[in-house]
C-alpha cells in the first residue's frame, strides 16, 4: 500500500542565468554553475589543458536559478507541505512565488520549509539567488582586518574560511580553484498527510554471540502508531516508537577481510485506521566499536578493536570525487568501494577539507565493510569564532551527526584535518604577521570550537562513537612524538628524506603519509595536447599543484632507476616510484603491530585530472600504488626487512585463524641460478606479525620468499638485492598473449615491474616482478578480455635510457 505522506523531486525545469544578464539557459539540479554553463556551451571544458586560469570570473559573479512547478489540490489538501533543500551551495536567498522564502549559507546544512500557505494550485514559481562566496569572504576580510592562515586556500583573501563551503572548492595542492554555486543536491515537496516519520534511530543495547538486543527511537510527527519489522525471518515485529528488538544468534557486521559485513533491514511503518502514513527503512549492522586511545607502556596508543579484536586498519584517505560533485553517479561510488574492497582495505578516510558525502557512500561503505573515519569539514587552517559562525557550525554538525551516526561503517569523529599541527609549528604568526594577543585570541577560539562545541554535540547526539578534536595527535616535525597518538608523516615528500626512512619513522597509527606520481600516459592524453606532454609545460604545470612537486618526483626517479627514456616512461617512473616508497611504509607499519596498529596514505582518489598523490587517478585507472597497496595490504603477507647482515623475513597476519604451512626463501640471480635456500616449516598464527627467519649476506640479485601449503603459494615477497641504478638488468625476454579471456605474460629472465597494457579497464595485478621462467595469468576485474584485444606488456628496463 503506497503511503499517504509522499515526497517528490523538483528536477526539471529548471533555468539560471549570471546575475543581471537577459538571457536565461536550461540548468540541472542537482547541478552547479559550472557544470550548466559547460553543458550549454557557454565555457570550455573545465579540465581540459589550460582552462582554469580563464574561468575564474565564474566565482565572480551571482547566480539566478529559477523553475516552475506544478503543485494538484490534492497534494495542497494535505495537513502539511514543505520544500526540503538537501544542499545549497551555498550563499542562497530563496523566494517562492515573489515572497522571500530562506536564507542560506551553508552547504552542509538541509533546510525544511513549511510552504503549505504560500503555494497555490497549478503553477508556482521558486527563485533561487546565489551569492559569490569570494566577494563575502573579501567583505568579511576587510572588515577583520587580518587574513585567516588557510593557506590552500588560492583566493587573496582566503575566503573559505568565512563561508561553510567545501573547503577544497578553494584551491589545495592537488585540486582546482573552482568555486562553484547551485543546488548541489535534491529539492523536494513533501507532502504530510495524517502524519510522518521523521528519522529512525537504534542503539544496540546488548550484543553477544547467543542474543542481541535493539532499541529503536522513532521520531514521528501527527497520530498513528508505529511497527518496526525485520526483513530477516524469525525477527518478531515490534510496536512503539521507543522498542526493543531481540535477536536470536545474531550475524555479526565484520570489516572487510574479517568476516561478512552483514546488515539487517528493519523498516518502521506508521499508520493508523485508515491505512499506511508513512515508511522509513535503515539497516543495522550488529558490532562494536571502541577506539583505543589512552596512555600506555610505550606512549599513548591508538587502535580501533571491531567486536573486541584489535584490528589494523589499511586503507587511504579518500576525497571528494569530483570539483563539481554533481558529477559524482551513484556508478563512480559503487565503483570506489569495489576499488576499496580489492585493494584489501578496511578503512577509509573522510578528510576534513573536502565535503560530507552522501548516503549512498555511507551506505556502501556499510555493505562493504569498510569502516569510515569521519572528519568534521575544517582542515589546515584557523577559523572564525563570532557567535553567528558557531551557530551555523553546530547546526551543520547537529545534522551530520543524526545523518550519519546510524551507519555501522562509522568508526569515529574528527574534529578537523592539521589546525593543531599548524598551530604547533607552521609559523602562522610570522607568515601573517599576527600580533602575539591575536595569534591566542584566535587559537584560544578554535580551541573552543573543536575541544567544547563539536565534542558536546558528539557526547550529545552520538554519544557511543569516539571523538578526537584534531589529526594528528603526534607531529613528525617531532621523532619523539611518533610513540604518540596518530601521526601524519611528511618527512619523504615535504622533507625530502629518503623512502627509506618510510620503515624509521613508524608511529602507533599513521593517518596521513604519501608521495606524489604522474597519471598513465593514457590518462594525460585525456586532457592534453601532444605539444603539452613534456614535464614542466605550462599546461602540465596547472594540473601540478604542488610547487615542487616535478622536481622532487625527477630526483627520487633518477636515484632508484636512472634516465628516463621519454615523458612516458616518465610517468610510469613516478608511478613505480610512489609505489616502492609506500610499500615501504605498509610493510613497516604492519611489521610493527600491534605497537601500529593503521595505515592510511595519502591518497585514494583525485577530483579532477591531476599530478597528485593518488592511487587511483582521476579518470579510474589504477596507478601502480593501488596495485602495491593490494599486495601490501593483504590478509597475510611476507616482508623482508633489510638488516646488517642480510634480511629478517617477517610474516604478517590478520587472519582469524593460525595456518601450517612452509617457509621457502631464495636467493636467485636475474637469468633464476639457486645462490641460497631455505626451507622449514613453519606456523603462522592469527593476528600477529613476527619475524620467522634470518637470511644471510649471500650472492644473488633477487631475493624470494614464499608461504607454501598443500593448496599452494599463500604468499610471495620479491624484492632487488640492489636498485636499478647499482646494477645491470638483464632483457627480461617478455611474451605476452590472450587466452581464454585473460593475459597469460612469462619473462625468460627476472623481470622487474611488469607493466600490462590493455583498454578494457583494471586487472587483477599489474606492475609486478615476474621470476626468470615463470607466466603468469592476469584477468580483468571486471569482464573478460576479447580474443583479438590489444595488449602489450613492459618492465623497467623499457622505461630507462
Amino acid at each position: 500500500m503506497m503511503p499517504a505522506t509522499t515526497r517528490r523531486a523538483i528536477d526539471s525545469g529548471w533555468t539560471f542565468r549570471q546575475s543581471g544578464a537577459e538571457r536565461w539557459l536550461p540548468a540541472q539540479v542537482p547541478g552547479s554553475n559550472f557544470t550548466d554553463l559547460w553543458r550549454a556551451g557557454v565555457v570550455e571544458d573545465p579540465y581540459h589543458r589550460d582552462a582554469e586560469p580563464r574561468l575564474q570570473w565564474i566565482e565572480r559573479s551571482d547566480w539566478e536559478y529559477r523553475c516552475t512547478f506544478d503543485v494538484t489540490a490534492e497534494e495542497l489538501a494535505g495537513d502539511s507541505v514543505a520544500l526540503v533543500f538537501d544542499g545549497l551551495d551555498t550563499l542562497c536567498d530563496v523566494s517562492l512565488n515573489g515572497a522571500a522564502l530562506l536564507s542560506s549559507d551553508n552547504m552542509f546544512r538541509s533546510h525544511r520549509v513549511e510552504v503549505k500557505d504560500r503555494l497555490r494550485v497549478g503553477a508556482n514559481e521558486l527563485v533561487l539567488l546565489f551569492r559569490s562566496p569570494v566577494f563575502y569572504g573579501e567583505a568579511r576580510q576587510a572588515a577583520d582586518g587580518f587574513t585567516y592562515p588557510a593557506e590552500n586556500d588560492k583566493t587573496d583573501v582566503h575566503a573559505s574560511v568565512y563561508v561553510r563551503k567545501a573547503p577544497y572548492h578553494f584551491g589545495w595542492d592537488w585540486g582546482p580553484k573552482y568555486v562553484p554555486s547551485g543546488v548541489w543536491r535534491p529539492v523536494w515537496l513533501d507532502v504530510v498527510r495524517r502524519g510522518r516519520i521523521v528519522d529512525v534511530q537504534y542503539r544496540i543495547e546488548a550484543l553477544s554471540e547467543a542474543q542481541a538486543v535493539v532499541a529503536f527511537d522513532v521520531a514521528v510527527e501527527g497520530a498513528g502508531e508505529v511497527e518496526i519489522a525485520c526483513d530477516v525471518e524469525g525477527i518478531a515485529p515490534v510496536r512503539g516508537t521507543t522498542a526493543r528488538v531481540v535477536i536470536d544468534n545474531p550475524r555479526r557486521w565484520w570489516p572487510n577481510g574479517l568476516g561478512e559485513a552483514f546488515l539487517y533491514r528493519f523498516t518502521a511503518t506508521l499508520h493508523d485506521d485508515a491505512g499506511v502514513i508513512d515508511r522509513a527503512s535503515t539497516r543495522v549492522g550488529l558490532r562494536t566499536i571502541h577506539v583505543r586511545n589512552e596512555p600506555d607502556a610505550i606512549g599513548e596508543c591508538f587502535e580501533i578493536e571491531v567486536n573486541g579484536r584489535r584490528t589494523f586498519m589499511k586503507g587511504a584517505n579518500y576525497i571528494p570525487l569530483d570539483s563539481f560533485l554533481e558529477r559524482v553517479t551513484p556508478e563512480r561510488y559503487r565503483q570506489l568501494f569495489r576499488d576499496a574492497v580489492d585493494a584489501n582495505m578496511n578503512m577509509l578516510r573522510v578528510w576534513g577539507g573536502g565535503t560530507y558525502e552522501s548516503d549512498l557512500f555511507h551506505d556502501l561503505a556499510d555493505e562493504h565493510g569498510i569502516l569510515i573515519w569521519q572528519d568534521f569539514m575544517f582542515s589546515c587552517t584557523l577559523y572564525p569564532s563570532d557567535p553567528a559562525f558557531l551557530a551555523n557550525v553546530a547546526e551543520e554538525a547537529r545534522q551530520q551527526i543524526r545523518r550519519l551516526r546510524r551507519h555501522p561503517s562509522l568508526a569515529l569523529w574528527c574534529g578537523n584535518n592539521e589546525v593543531s599541527l599548524g598551530i604547533a609549528h607552521w609559523d602562522w604568526p610570522t607568515t601573517f604577521g599576527y600580533p602575539p594577543e591575536l595569534f591566542e585570541r584566535l587559537v584560544t577560539a578554535n580551541r573552543d570550537l573543536f575541544e567544547r562545541l563539536l565534542p558536546e554535540l558528539v557526547a550529545e547526539q552520538d554519544p557511543e562513537r569516539f571523538y578526537l578534536p584534531s589529526s594528528p595527535i603526534g607531529f613528525w616535525n617531532d621523532p619523539a612524538d611518533d610513540c604518540r597518538g596518530d601521526n601524519h608523516y611528511w618527512g619523504v615528500w615535504h622533507g625530502e628524506e629518503p623512502l627509506s626512512a618510510y620503515a624509521e619513522r613508524v608511529p602507533r597509527f599513521m593517518s596521513e603519509y604519501g608521495f606524489q606520481s604522474y597519471p598513465d600516459i593514457a590518462s594525460v592524453e585525456h586532457f592534453t595536447d601532444p605539444e603539452d606532454r613534456v614535464v614542466g609545460s605550462a599546461v602540465l604545470a596547472l594540473h601540478q599543484k604542488h610547487p615542487r612537486g616535478d622536481a622532487i618526483i625527477g630526483r627520487f626517479l633518477r636515484h632508484h632507476y636512472g634516465e628516463p627514456r621519454d615523458f612516458a616512461a616518465f610517468c610510469t617512473l613516478s608511478q613505480l616510484t610512489q609505489a616502492d616508497g609506500l610499500r615501504i611504509a605498509f610493510e613497516a607499519h604492519r611489521r610493527a603491530m600491534p605497537r601500529c596498529m593503521g595505515s592510511l596514505y595519502w591518497q585514494f582518489n583525485d577530483c579532477f585530472p591531476a599530478i597528485s598523490w593518488s592511487s587511483i587517478d582521476y579518470y579510474g585507472r589504477w596507478k601502480a600504488l593501488q596495485y602495491q597497496a593490494a599486495r601490501s595490504f593483504a590478509p597475510l603477507i611476507l616482508s623482508a626487512e633489510p638488516v646488517d647482515d642480510g634480511y629478517a623475513i617477517h610474516v604478517v597476519s590478520d587472519l582469524i585463524d593460525p595456518i601450517e604451512a612452509e617457509l621457502v626463501a631464495e636467493r636467485i640471480g636475474f637469468d633464476g641460478t639457486l645462490h641460497w635456500r631455505l626451507a622449514e616449516p613453519m606456523t603462522v598464527a592469527a593476528n600477529t606479525a613476527a619475524i620467522v627467519a634470518h637470511v644471510p649476506a649471500a650472492a644473488g640479485d633477487v631475493l624470494v620468499s614464499r608461504i607454501v601449503a598443500a593448496s599452494g603459494e599463500l604468499a610471495r615477497d620479491v624484492r632487488m638485492v640492489r636498485d636499478a641504478t647499482a646494477c645491470r638488468l638483464p632483457d627480461p625476454g617478455l611474451s605476452v598473449r590472450i587466452a581464454d579471456g585473460a593475459v597469460m605474460v612469462r619473462a625468460e629472465q627476472f623481470a622487474r615491474a611488469v607493466k600490462i597494457v590493455v583498454d578494457a579497464g583494471n586487472l587483477t595485478d599489474n606492475y609486478f616482478d615476474l621470476l626468470p621462467g615463470e607466466e603468469r595469468r592476469v584477468t580483468l576485474r571486471a569482464g573478460r578480455l576479447a580474443d583479438d584485444a590489444a595488449v602489450a606488456a613492459s618492465s623497467l628496463v623499457d622505461w630507462i635510457a
